[in-house]
């Protein structure tokens, strides 16, 4: 009984113990993001549908159509495709997002981020996936359950209401759309590796995570830390909302 329990208990550890060298040896993010225009007629029929779809509801709300983007060789094996849409008055993006792995699955979602003027952004989004590090420079708030554009700008326009009259205003579009997103998100790579969880390698190509960055993106995987890490991401985004109007 004394060996089936240790060896219970040592497949239960195992994941916490393997998958951190796994990800050390697969995963990286690009030293530079590079997100290029595409013609529609680049797209996949669904890929395109969906960000047409989601097109007219952004319009809709006062946003307009900046571009089709990709961006690929960012992350191994994903490829990104997204409409982008800009509302300059509110000083907002917009986006509805297709990722596709060479595996086969895909993650479509809708993503709103104002940047503020002292440096912060506040990013509300229904991708079913929360950020695998943290990054105390950036507020998110996911919403998976919500499929509909317009609720998320809502919650996106409740949640940057008190902070936005104090200190948003950082317009994320002062030059090229696509070279402005690149660069946000390099911002967001480098305060990864300011906060310990990548490192650039020897070519400086490439950020690879640090060991504190694997443990960190194994947690956010795996049984039992995976729900709870869930959970309180969850939390985080109903106490956002819990005084907004239904």
């Amino acid at each position: 009984m004394d060996f089936l329990l240790m060896l219970l208990f040592g497949l239960m550890l195992s994941p916490l113990v393997l998958e951190p060298f796994l990800v050390k040896l697969s995963h990286w993010i690009a030293a530079r993001a590079v997100i290029e225009r595409v013609s529609p007629e680049v797209l996949a029929c669904d890929v395109k549908a969906f960000i047409d779809e989601a097109g007219s509801e952004f319009t809709a709300l006062g946003f307009h159509f900046a571009g089709y983007m990709v961006l690929h060789g960012y992350t191994p094996r994903l490829t990104s495709y997204f409409g982008l849409f800009r509302h300059d008055t509110l000083e907002t993006t917009g986006m509805a997002a297709v990722v596709l792995h060479d595996a086969g699955p895909e993650l479509k979602y809708y993503e709103f981020t104002t940047v503020c003027s002292d440096g912060r952004t506040i990013d509300v989004n229904n991708a079913p996936l929360a950020g695998a590090c943290e990054n105390p420079e950036k507020i998110s708030y996911g919403y998976p359950q919500i499929q509909s554009v317009r609720k998320l700008y809502e919650i996106h326009r409740w949640v940057t209401g008190p902070v936005e009259i104090q200190s948003c205003g950082k317009s994320l579009f002062p030059g090229n759309d696509a070279e402005m997103i690149a660069r946000t998100l390099d911002r967001e790579t480098a305060l990864q590796a300011k906060y310990g969880y990548y490192v650039l390698n020897e070519n400086r190509a490439r950020y690879e995570p640090t060991w504190k960055g694997a443990f960190r993106m194994t947690q956010k995987r795996i049984f039992p830390f995976k729900p709870i890490f869930s959970y309180l991401d969850s939390r985080l985004a109903r106490k956002a909302i819990a005084d907004m109007p239904a």
